[in-house]
């Protein structure tokens, strides 16, 4: 979730973690099969097959199946034994599938299907399985490993993820500690040992709330988390241990360190986490008065980051162990439109750059049209050649999904995820053939300002003027991971900076090297500031309601507003009207 403004996530402001799974209840509850009758829609929607327009070419799927029965199971929140979970009716399930449906998602929670050591029952996941694929649907896992059970949680052969504000534990695997990858690697297994290759997709499981590239969260409505809140988890011995090797590694020996942190530790092993953070308190640029400050808060929270990217990038490889990456799936977590909280961990750009390595579609959560949330993570995407799922965490009304469709479009999405499949046929029908993989063109690019972000610093004045920059042209989000990686290249020709407070000293290099080759850097707060300097490489350039993608030799035009708007796009003379709240496609 972002911390600055309201966007993805239907929210507003930056919220709790407790508060922000109240947000995701009426999504992540919808599992009860009673909701999925909408018997009368789905016979209407069928009936208007014949009707669809171009033919769809991305891969939908919807979930989720089984929740009710985690949450009754002894990791639970209300554990009741014996509880199973009713599949939805196969006569509802073959609607979907006629009305447009690929694939059905089930969760899978080791906590729930090996309740004693070595006892695995399959009984609830066997009972979804057939129902999904007697409709004609694929079955997709999606696992929890990361709640352990109960007789392992309680055991104490395993080490939980420990907070650094109160040296507590919560009922999560540490992803420091090696063996928690074993215990994934035994889920796997037995995984596979069940189902063998009739699983069509399964997903590498990442840690917290849903098994996404989230630390631990709040989800205390489905899970005993037993101690929980927003804050830094990296306080138990293998990740004290982790951080001070780390360290090591970069500076060698402890005189470099301490002149770089501007600390005088004796040794290595009396690294802690900053002090910033051991009282609750949530950095911000203010807190650190000097460059030493800032590296000693930077080294740490760069750490952090790649801690839990480098876990999954473990788990990746585990699954691959028993499936082929055609079917292995990895759910990054999301960016509620702009940028998680910095101490979630979720930095999607440095998920795309290890996905990239074995080939699996990556899901993000939070795509719903928020303009720099979907392009910061689409054009890391595309980048480094993953393959881009879409996944909005909330609740969608029509327009908004057409917003989302169309953002899906130009970010260059092939497949996409909806909780609300049933409500959204029409849209479906109508636009899902425009999401083809193919990303939108464009020369213009605008600086993610990375570094502020991990200070802590607001990105809220990026965000609020991309959303009025793409009404201008469309443009691509440069996070300074994908600078110092070679992504600004003569392909583009403009740089819009909106605040320029931080930036890395090597990303620095890269922009001034770029911009004597004859890039043009335009800075400024606002739209109103980088209007005139930006309009010559403009893919739009009218500030009209109409947002304008080009693929090729195609235009995708999407009306964002409650009245009809006349395009001209000025490169053909091609003129049409396009009606509200929806997308039109001209040849230019």
């Amino acid at each position: 979730m972002r911390a600055q403004t309201g966007a993805g996530r239907g929210r507003t402001s930056r919220r709790s973690a407790a508060r922000d799974t109240e947000d995701l209840l009426p999504v992540r509850t919808r599992m009860d099969p009673r909701l999925l009758l909408i018997t009368v829609l789905l016979l209407g929607l069928c009936a208007q097959a014949g009707a669809a327009s171009a033919p769809r070419k991305c891969h939908i799927s919807a979930g989720n199946l089984s929740v009710g029965y985690i949450g009754a199971s002894p990791i639970g929140a209300h554990p009741v034994p014996g509880t199973y979970e009713t599949p939805p009716p196969v006569d509802t399930l073959t609607r979907m599938k006629q009305a447009g449906l690929d694939a059905y998602e089930d969760y899978i929670a080791w906590g729930a299907v090996e309740r004693e050591p070595g006892k695995w029952d399959w009984t609830q996941h066997d009972r979804e399985y057939e129902a999904v694929k007697n409709a004609g649907l694929e079955y997709v896992a999606y696992n929890w490993i990361h709640f352990p059970p109960v007789w392992l949680r309680d055991g104490g052969d395993c080490t939980l993820m420990r907070c650094v504000e109160h040296r507590q534990n919560t009922n999560t695997l540490s992803i420091f500690d090696p063996r928690t990858l074993q215990y994934y690697d035994r889920f796997y297994k037995a995984l596979h040992d069940h189902f063998g290759n009739r699983l069509d997709g399964v997903y590498a499981c990442i840690l917290g709330p849903y098994g996404e590239g989230n630390y631990p969260l709040d989800v205390s409505w489905l899970i005993n988390c037993g101690h929980i809140h927003e804050g830094y988890w990296c306080a138990d011995p293998y990740a004290l241990a982790a951080f001070r090797d780390a360290m090591r590694a970069n500076y060698v020996n402890i005189a470099a360190l301490n002149g770089a942190w501007g600390t005088s530790l004796r040794s290595f092993s009396e690294i802690l986490p900053p002090r910033e953070i051991a009282g609750g308190v949530k950095p911000t640029p203010a807190a650190f008065a000097s460059a030493q400050d800032r590296r000693r808060w930077l080294d740490f929270i760069i750490w952090y980051h790649q801690g839990i990217i480098d876990f999954a990038e473990g788990s990746i490889r585990t699954a691959l162990k028993y499936w082929p990456r055609e079917k292995v799936r990895l759910k990054p977590g999301g960016n509620a439109g702009g940028v998680n909280p910095v101490a979630w961990g979720t930095y999607c750009p440095g998920y795309a750059k290890v996905a990239a390595k074995y080939g699996i579609v990556l899901q993000p959560a939070d795509c719903r049209g928020a303009v720099f949330g979907d392009k910061w993570v689409g054009t890391a995407y595309r980048f480094y050649g993953v393959p881009l799922s879409t996944e909005p965490a909330g609740d969608i009304d029509t327009n908004t999904f057409v917003r989302r469709l169309f953002s899906d479009a130009s970010c260059g999405a092939s497949q996409l995820f909806t909780y609300e499949f049933d409500r959204h046929v029409p849209e479906l029908r109508k636009y899902a053939h425009l999401i083809t993989g193919q990303p939108g063109e464009t020369p213009v690019a605008v600086l993610c300002p990375t570094t502020l972000y991990r200070l802590g610093g607001d990105l809220g004045p990026t965000i609020r003027a991309c959303e009025q920059l793409r009404d201008f042209t469309d443009f691509d989000v440069l996070d300074e991971l994908l600078v110092r990686d070679g992504a600004l290249t003569s392909h583009y020709r403009a740089l819009v900076i909106f605040q320029n407070d931080y930036v890395d000293n090597a990303v620095q290099a890269k922009i001034d090297t770029w911009k004597q080759a004859g890039g043009s850097v335009i800075v400024g707060s606002d739209l109103l500031q980088v209007e005139s300097t930006l309009k010559p490489f403009a893919t739009d350039g009218v500030i009209d309601g109409l947002w304008i993608t080009r693929r090729g030799r195609d235009a995708l035009v999407y009306n964002g507003t409650d009245k009809a708007v006349k395009c001209d796009c000025r490169a053909r003379g091609v003129a049409a009207e396009v009606a509200p709240h929806s997308i039109i496609d001209l040849p230019i």
